[in-house]
């Protein structure tokens, strides 16, 4: 779901009807927070369902390692994905790359 709404978020600057040269920087940051609202939300939610369950990691360093390990190799799936099939979105998978290698 993370990965899907960092796509919903900038997906619209890519496509056929996007917005033009400066605007798109613009636009880009209401995108990241847009996509960091929706995700902090989401999991604060997942988490509090899923509170106690056997499948969860025991610390929330071990939660953050696992969550993060499994949305790089997520984003870079997406990103052979992209270069096959709609190489003018491999920005997406890119940033999302580049985002977790910075953290």
């Amino acid at each position: 779901m993370l990965r899907s709404f960092h796509y919903a978020a900038f997906a619209p600057l890519l496509g056929e009807d996007r917005v033009a040269g400066d605007d798109v920087a613009r636009m880009g940051v209401w995108a990241e927070a847009w996509n960091s609202w929706v995700a902090e939300r989401y999991l604060a939610k997942y988490f509090v369902t899923a509170k106690d369950a056997a499948y969860l990691p025991a610390t929330q360093a071990e939660i953050q390692a696992v969550l993060e390990l499994h949305l790089l190799e997520k984003a870079i799936y997406e990103l052979g994905y992209e270069l096959n099939n709609r190489p003018t979105w491999v920005g997406i998978p890119l940033q999302g790359i580049s985002k977790l290698l910075s953290m």
